[in-house]
């Protein structure tokens, strides 16, 4: 888990190796595993160094491999089209040569069009809630401290998180609202505010479908996420709190399905998200 906005916007800016192909560097203090939102920013930033003169409109991923957090990932981009108004890419990322995650992404010129949106819902406001790491404190004995570590971002759950909701007798609706503030202000380039964008899409989306089935992150039973997919329609004011509301559609076969909305505080829609995720046996 990354604690510190410096060390994300680092890791964000990856090294040339040869002619559209990068390589990408991993956290310090990160867990076995990479965490999926940041191999999703770190490819949609190596595409976003192919294109000129646009910005980034949606990107569509699968997370075919865990990554690991030894190896740094080497990101190739191909670039399928380059239009007048719009640039496509694809983006293929690799450890040792085993291909962990794959991906398209679209660029566009902005223009002027429709302009509308879903309204951001009304909910408790952020300054009447408290921190994740305050939330959590009575469980941070377990997972070695996992659930009050530090993290990049200021997170406060407007509904109960999974680790207090596997504890609540009563039934959990499918649904998520969550502010989230950076410590830092990233005033940034459109592709670096997508791709900042990008992490903050796969932190906490599944726990719509985790609060329903009693289970975190942590267990019981393997959670992880198959594909994951963004549509981006406003940058991220990152001087600000984020508002990401999350509901889950369905689950079955061992899968289930989350959709998010991040608005800024404004009430400007940022993004629309989906992901499915897979859930392991609890046994």
């Amino acid at each position: 888990m990354i604690s510190d906005p410096r060390t994300l916007l680092g890791l964000l800016d990856l090294d040339p190796i040869a002619e559209d192909r990068f390589l990408g560097a991993q956290p310090s203090d990160a867990s076995s595993h990479v965490f999926g939102g940041q191999i999703a920013a770190q490819a949609l930033v190596a595409a976003g160094r192919t294109v000129e003169h646009k910005v980034p409109h949606s990107l569509h991923s699968y997370f075919l491999r865990a990554g690991d957090t030894g190896r740094p990932t080497e990101y190739s981009v191909r670039r399928v089209r380059d239009g007048g108004a719009f640039a496509n890419r694809q983006v293929t990322a690799e450890q040792d040569g085993v291909v962990i995650f794959e991906a398209m992404m679209s660029f566009c010129v902005r223009r002027q069009g429709p302009d509308f949106h879903r309204p951001m819902p009304e909910t408790t406001g952020p300054e009447r809630l408290r921190r994740i790491e305050e939330v959590l404190e009575p469980y941070a004995d377990e997972q070695d401290g996992w659930w009050v570590r530090p993290r990049a971002f200021d997170m406060r759950y407007v509904h109960a998180p999974p680790r207090l909701a596997l504890d609540d007798p009563h039934p959990q609706k499918a649904e998520n609202q969550i502010w989230m503030r950076s410590s830092s202000d990233f005033t940034s380039a459109p592709a670096l505010n997508a791709a900042l964008v990008t992490y903050l899409t796969d932190m906490t989306l599944l726990d719509t479908v985790m609060r329903v089935d009693r289970r975190t992150s942590r267990g019981p039973g393997k959670v992880a996420s198959l594909d994951h997919s963004i549509w981006f329609q406003r940058p991220a004011d990152f001087a600000d709190w984020l508002l990401y509301d999350q509901i889950s559609p369905g689950a079955a076969d061992g899968r289930g399905l989350a959709t998010g909305y991040i608005y800024n505080r404004s009430g400007d829609l940022v993004c629309i998200v989906m992901q499915e995720g897979y859930l392991g046996s609890k046994a």
